[in-house]
């Protein structure tokens, strides 16, 4: 490929928030063109949609809205997932766009308490998206809706007690959901107010970044 490959993150938090959405292109910008994109207004035919951004690869960010309110966009964007995997395109779908991506391949989503802080995980089966973590990750959590089950044409590749469906990848592609927000850095507490209570500020390490650095490796191999 000539140029830089597009990368195109969904802000599904807007107009509320953009901070998962400009965390995450950060994340990817020394490897890709990224830009960021408001769904709530409609995106229309997913092909066309698709071919108007150029996109090379897909990030949807997190949101503190529910996917079970099915409102119009979601069933878009889901809709729009859907032809991205039939595209053979990346995607790395965080905690709200995971449930999003989940939903689009069968699976349900369902309410539990919600969570929020650091939280260990199991990782299963070696997935290249954990490489260098051993068996165990360390992430950021907050959410209450999760999945129920694993999704037709995924694998699970991290787990919980406490949510069993952490991460998913469709078999054979780098298409990728997680549950946990790896792009969340020191600066969350400035801009959610509901991470100061969990008495983080200041020790905030976590594995995030290893994470986000192997999912653009990962892309860039796919894409050449």
């Amino acid at each position: 490929m000539s140029r830089r490959p597009r990368l195109v993150v969904l802000s599904n938090d807007a107009p509320d928030s953009s901070y998962g959405a400009r965390r995450l292109a950060g994340a990817f910008g020394t490897a890709f063109d990224a830009t960021i994109v408001e769904p709530q207004g409609g995106l229309g035919a997913p092909r066309a949609w698709l071919a108007a951004r150029g996109a090379d690869a897909l990030v949807l960010s997190g949101s503190e809205r529910s996917v079970t309110a099915r409102l119009p966009w979601m069933e878009e964007e889901g809709a729009l997932l859907v032809e991205a995997v039939a595209r053979r395109l990346p995607v790395l779908a965080v905690c709200f766009g995971h449930q999003l991506l989940g939903r689009a391949f069968g699976a349900e989503v369902v309410r539990e308490a919600k969570r929020i802080g650091l939280y260990h995980i199991e990782l299963v089966g070696g997935d290249p998206l954990f490489a260098g973590l051993g068996h165990r990750a360390l992430v950021p959590e907050q959410h209450g809706d999760q999945l129920e089950r694993v999704p037709h044409g995924f694998d699970l590749i991290a787990t919980s007690d406490y949510c069993g469906v952490q991460a998913i990848r469709r078999a054979g592609l780098p298409v990728y959901g997680v549950q946990f927000h790896p792009c969340y850095g020191d600066d969350v507490f400035d801009a959610d107010d509901a991470w100061e209570a969990t008495g983080l500020r200041g020790r905030f390490a976590h594995d995030g970044a290893d994470i986000l650095a192997n999912a653009a490796r990962i892309f860039r191999a796919w894409i050449g």
